[in-house]
């Protein structure tokens, strides 16, 4: 089942076949980093598959409501394979991690709206476990950005940087006054990542069977930290309106099977959810939901030309 239904999308197997063919030396400085474009004109997504993403994440299978906040990272995957497939892309593919994830969404995007898609990478810098770089995505309407999205992705390796540098995360001390209330205790069962993998078109093995897991260091197949993601904001209800940023940190995977909590609360400002495990103590995501995007996203793209 394809998201978006069009012979100018770069086939998946094409992808993988040249993910495994080319030769991946990584970066010994981040500035040689090359941007790597692919781009799609005028599609919209398939409604049985945006009918079976919004089930798998916990939502109910309408055409009623907009499109959901992670809908179309998903469906774009494509063109992110195809980046990672190209001979200049560095680093590879199945040892990628993902860190974080950011989400702007501009306006209210209708199910069967025809957008121009375009996904491209960005810069690379050192991280404390390697290098990391960005991958955003990017929706067009009439020539007007409606949504974008930022992976940042770590590729592990040897980095000049200490491993006592300090970071922002959620080990932080929370300053916050406002309580966390639990709102979803859920079971994630084994066969979720095989389901989920299927509809965001990811062969990768570590979330298809432990067997197959275990060879790139994970003792069960996790799932994907972006449905772990879309189901707490299913479980919250969130975001509620368009215009909102939603700004996720990736801590840990969640193993499959495996027992987790939702929660959420609300600030003054924002709202937050997280993922833990089922004891509340170990964070598996951590996210904030402002109702306001990034104020520089806004306005008129050059023309974007057909895929790439």
């Amino acid at each position: 089942m394809r998201a978006i239904e069009s012979a100018a999308l770069p086939s998946n197997l094409r992808s993988y076949a040249s993910i495994f063919w080319h030769r991946r030396t990584g970066l010994k400085d981040p500035a040689a980093m090359p941007r790597i474009e692919r781009s799609i004109d005028a599609v919209q997504l398939d409604a049985t598959w945006l009918n079976a993403y919004r089930r798998c994440v916990g939502l109910e299978a309408t055409t009623a409501s907009g499109l959901p906040p992670l809908a179309l990272q998903i469906a774009v995957a494509p063109l992110h394979l195809s980046i990672l497939a190209d001979a200049q892309f560095p680093f590879k593919a199945l040892g990628l991690v993902h860190v974080s994830q950011q989400v702007s969404q501009m306006a209210a995007i209708a199910p069967d709206q025809r957008l121009t898609l375009r996904a491209y990478t960005t810069q690379a810098q050192w991280a404390r476990r390697g290098m990391t770089f960005g991958l955003v995505t990017e929706a067009l309407a009439d020539g007007q950005l409606v949504w974008r999205g930022e992976t940042t992705a770590l590729a592990s390796g040897p980095s000049p940087l200490q491993a006592t540098t300090s970071a922002n995360s959620a080990e932080a001390a929370d300053q916050s006054s406002h309580p966390w209330q639990q709102i979803l205790a859920l079971d994630a069962p084994e066969p979720l990542g095989r389901r989920y993998a299927a509809i965001a078109g990811d062969l990768n093995p570590i979330h298809q069977h432990a067997l197959l897991a275990r060879p790139f260091g994970f003792r069960q197949a996790i799932i994907h930290g972006t449905w772990t993601l879309a189901r707490a904001l299913a479980a919250a209800q969130l975001p509620q309106t368009s215009p909102y940023t939603l700004n996720a940190q990736f801590r840990k995977p969640v193993s499959l099977p495996s027992s987790i909590l939702v929660w959420s609360r609300k600030n003054d400002q924002q709202d937050e959810i997280k993922v833990t495990d089922k004891d509340g103590q170990t964070p598996h995501v951590t996210a904030q939901i402002t109702r306001e995007p990034t104020p520089h996203l806004y306005g008129r793209h050059p023309a974007v030309p057909s895929s790439t």
